[in-house]
């Protein structure tokens, strides 16, 4: 917690906290004292009132003159007065300070004396003392006859009462003063954790996020600035991993593609070497006459020309992949689906027959926009596929969907099932079986097939099994109808 931000506002506030504290509870007890002093000092002042009208009423009632020697006479009336009059104990001193009469009984010589210097000077000093149980005002002044002095009064009065009680009420204000610090202090670090905790919860996201971890879902309710924060970290941490993941994925793609090309590479550099390979061997031996049998130039001159053939037609499927099969060759144009399905089928029946294989079709009608010479090289290399992989004697189901925007086309044959790695990697290039009805084949069919099928916006989906279904997907604008224009004279 050290250096944080919570430790931070926690010192700062006890210390704010403690020096207000102390501030305050030193004024109040100034304002205490002050209050108490002035108290006394009001006590005091009826005090010397009541007790100078006192003599001087004695000296009147007994006929004394105002002198010294009549305050002599006087002086024990004097402390009788004050012990049950105000309840405080008195001494009576002549005009030069000496004790006449006093019945205090403790007192400070020192404290008496500088009381008496000052009062005979016209000054009167109120010395406060303090005990545990005990605590007195003590006070000096002088009487005055005619503007001269005759002597003067010490006066020791119990104020333990009027203490005791301002020092409880003093006690009780700092204590409520340190409870009601302590719970403002409880409060208000209450109140600091639920402002911290979410930019807690904050710093350890935004620390996962530095580590690459984007999975922790932050959740800060509210809507003061730290929740405003959060909930705009998060958007800016779905855009990151967003990125990040468009970054894989492209970084994937781009190390696949580059796999995909050295593959590519490889395979074309095989594919063109073995019928090359063939042809310079046979027309080598031609050359060179060493074998003048008509059978064996037979043999050869028909090898020459398959592994020709053989070799055009993958000149021809490369020169495709190269194009990427691009569709400016040949312009964009409405299909009739139903007559070009119907011409491919009938075409492709000649084949099947052959094999024993019947096609069997339901075509319904659809148009679609696209190139048709891609469309029928798509659909050929489906239902030819279908005639070579399929069992012999057996039925090829060739059905179409116009709904929902889509024409559909499904072509169903019972065979092998697909090996898993070919069938995981179909439609990449120079992907095939290893059956011997596949020796002439390239493995580029499906492949441009479902490039084709792309640039049309389709789709194409194969499901292995005893029963091998093909479906192609084309986006659809249903039956196109004739219109008519007619123009109106507005005459």
């Amino acid at each position: 917690m050290k250096k944080s931000i919570k430790f931070k506002f926690t010192l700062g506030l006890s210390l704010i906290f403690l020096i207000s504290g102390i501030g305050i509870n030193l004024l109040m007890r100034k304002v205490f004292e002050v209050n108490l002093e002035n108290t006394i000092k009001s006590s005091v002042k009826d005090i010397m009132n009541n007790s100078r009208e006192y003599i001087h009423y004695r000296f009147l009632l007994n006929n004394l003159p105002f002198n010294d020697e009549s305050l002599d006479s006087l002086s024990f009336d004097i402390l009788s007065y004050f012990t049950s009059t105000h309840n405080c104990d008195s001494q009576v001193r002549d005009k030069d300070g000496k004790i006449i009469q006093s019945n205090i009984r403790i007192l400070d010589k020192k404290v008496t004396e500088r009381l008496t210097k000052s009062a005979l000077e016209g000054t009167v000093i109120i010395t406060l003392q303090y005990g545990n149980d005990k605590a007195y005002a003590t006070f000096a002044y002088p009487l005055y006859f005619e503007e001269k002095p005759i002597g003067v009064l010490t006066i020791k009065k119990n104020i333990s009462e009027l203490y005791f009680a301002n020092r409880k009420l003093v006690n009780l204000i700092t204590y409520s003063e340190i409870g009601i610090l302590i719970i403002i202090f409880i409060l208000s670090f209450i109140l600091i954790s639920k402002l911290i905790t979410p930019i807690s919860i904050l710093t350890k996201d935004v620390k996962k996020v530095s580590e690459g971890d984007y999975a922790n879902t932050l959740t800060i309710k509210g809507n003061d600035e730290i929740s405003i924060l959060s909930k705009e970290f998060v958007e800016m941490k779905m855009k990151i991993k967003e990125q990040i993941d468009t970054i894989t994925k492209e970084k994937e793609k781009v190390m696949r593609l580059e796999k995909i090309r050295t593959q590519f590479f490889n395979n074309v550099t095989h594919e063109l070497k073995t019928p090359l390979t063939g042809i310079s061997c046979y027309a080598q031996i031609l050359l060179e006459e060493l074998n003048s049998e008509d059978e064996f130039k037979n043999r050869a001159i028909n090898r020459i020309h398959m592994e020709s053939e053989r070799l055009h037609n993958l000149v021809l499927d490369l020169i495709d992949v190269s194009k990427g099969m691009s569709l400016t060759e040949d312009e964009a144009e409405d299909i009739n689906m139903q007559k070009l399905l119907n011409e491919i089928c009938d075409d492709m029946e000649i084949k099947a027959r052959k094999h024993s294989i019947k096609l069997c079709k339901s075509i319904d009608k659809g148009y679609i926009t696209g190139t048709t010479n891609r469309i029928r090289q798509v659909l050929i290399n489906i239902i030819d596929n279908a005639i070579k992989y399929s069992h012999i004697k057996e039925d090829i189901n060739i059905t179409t969907l116009n709904k929902d925007g889509f024409y559909t086309i499904k072509v169903c044959n019972k065979g092998d099932i697909i090996p898993r790695e070919i069938y995981e990697n179909i439609f990449e290039p120079f992907v095939r079986s290893k059956n011997s009805s596949e020796l002439h084949s390239n493995g580029l069919g499906l492949y441009i097939c479902n490039e084709i099928i792309k640039k049309h916006n389709g789709e194409i989906n194969i499901k292995n099994g005893e029963v091998i279904v093909v479906t192609i997907k084309f986006p659809s604008f249903g039956n196109i109808l004739e219109t008519t224009e007619i123009i109106m004279d507005k005459s």
